[in-house]
């Protein structure tokens, strides 16, 4: 977003003009710092922990619909931490210089998107759980119908979300001494239509849906499985560790959702911001509008914590990394075997080569021990 170019070719009273919005712009920008420095640490971790997703489960478990719902979900999550997190650091960072109007619609107009998607593939993981507890006896959704599910949710997303190439763009800020800035939001030659308060409505009553469903499906699977006994869990290859994990997915979904939802909320009903302009106010509010980005990035927690195996994986490859790196000789000290395929005995082979010196003579001995990680749900 620099303009020296462009200034450098304009007459001195524009240039003075133009520094002034450089110094308007710079005392929004820090105005907000604390969104400014939250989207980065969610960026940083976000691709990290999305993309550590998309290998381990791609590699190292079988085909699921469990496998299937996270891996699309870890998709939409690295995607919104790579095109739809930057786009919104961009306009904190330059308030009223958002000069490129297509990087603004492109950019919002994807990132909700990824926002409406991850909406629909919690409700299909929550209709699909209901499924597999509440009626144990009807026939389980396979792999393959989770994918379709899954394109079709993102479809959907696709139909609700098509709107912000129009309604989104850049729109004028009049600034004292005839300045004009320039921010991503919604586009002036809409601003005075019906068309966005209608469109945040609708997206208010999407989320308002999604959030009923999915807290009045997860109560009666609560329910259930707290009348289930262990012979009917295991009967019916009941999981509930999985139903921990995706109740945590969700909470987490909704939680993260809730401050932008009330926001919209408040300013389509109330026309505008109804908060006094303080610096906490104007501190806070822009990063409460985007907390629902936490949802890109908590899952990969989650799962760290609510999955053995993951986890197992995880530090095991961590600690085969940091004995690479430490080893002065530039062999690996740790190797991890892994099997290919997990068929009956999800086995994760770690083997760990530990060499000793004997003052008799300079022959290596090997030691090799095994950890075997527990079996995978088949499915939900």
């Amino acid at each position: 977003m620099n303009n020296t170019s462009y200034t450098e070719t304009q007459s001195p009273t524009l240039q003075a003009i133009f520094k002034t919005l450089e110094e308007q712009n710079e005392l929004k920008a820090r105005q907000r710092l604390p969104t400014i420095i939250f989207l980065c640490i969610l960026i940083a971790f976000g691709i990290i922990g999305n993309i550590t997703v998309l290998v381990v489960y791609s590699l190292k478990y079988r085909s699921s619909t469990f496998r299937t719902y996270i891996l699309t979900l870890a998709i939409i999550d690295l995607l919104s931490c790579l095109i739809a997190m930057p786009v919104e650091l961009v306009d904190n960072l330059y308030p009223l210089m958002f000069f490129v109007e297509a990087f603004c619609k492109g950019g919002r107009f994807l990132g909700y998107v990824f926002k409406i998607g991850s909406a629909f593939i919690i409700l299909i993981m929550a209709a699909g759980r209901f499924k597999k507890i509440c009626k144990p006896f009807s026939k389980p959704i396979s792999a393959k119908q989770a994918r379709i599910l899954c394109v079709m949710a993102i479809s959907v997303a696709i139909l609700f979300a098509w709107p912000n190439a129009i309604i989104q763009g850049t729109r004028n800020h009049y600034l004292d001494g005839g300045i004009i800035g320039f921010d991503c939001s919604v586009d002036d030659r809409v601003k005075k239509t019906i068309y966005p308060f209608v469109y945040t409505v609708v997206l208010l009553a999407v989320y308002v849906f999604v959030f009923f469903v999915l807290v009045v499906l997860y109560t009666i699977i609560i329910l259930k499985l707290h009348h289930h006994n262990k012979i009917e869990d295991k009967k019916h290859k009941i999981n509930p560790r999985i139903t921990k994990i995706m109740i945590a997915i969700t909470v987490a979904f909704i939680l993260s959702y809730l401050p932008d939802c009330i926001l919209d909320a408040n300013s389509t009903f109330n026309k505008g911001n109804t908060l006094p302009p303080t610096p906490i106010v104007l501190g806070t509010l822009p990063l409460l509008a985007r907390a629902y980005f936490v949802n890109n990035v908590i899952n990969p927690i989650i799962y760290f914590f609510g999955e053995s195996k993951f986890r197992r994986i995880i530090k095991l490859s961590f600690t085969w990394l940091l004995s690479t790196l430490l080893n002065r000789r530039g062999e690996p000290a740790i190797q991890i075997k892994v099997s290919d395929t997990f068929g009956t005995d999800d086995k994760l082979m770690f083997t760990r080569k530990h060499t000793t010196s004997s003052t008799k003579s300079r022959a290596t001995s090997n030691r090799i021990s095994q950890l075997e990680i527990g079996k995978l749900d088949s499915g939900l």
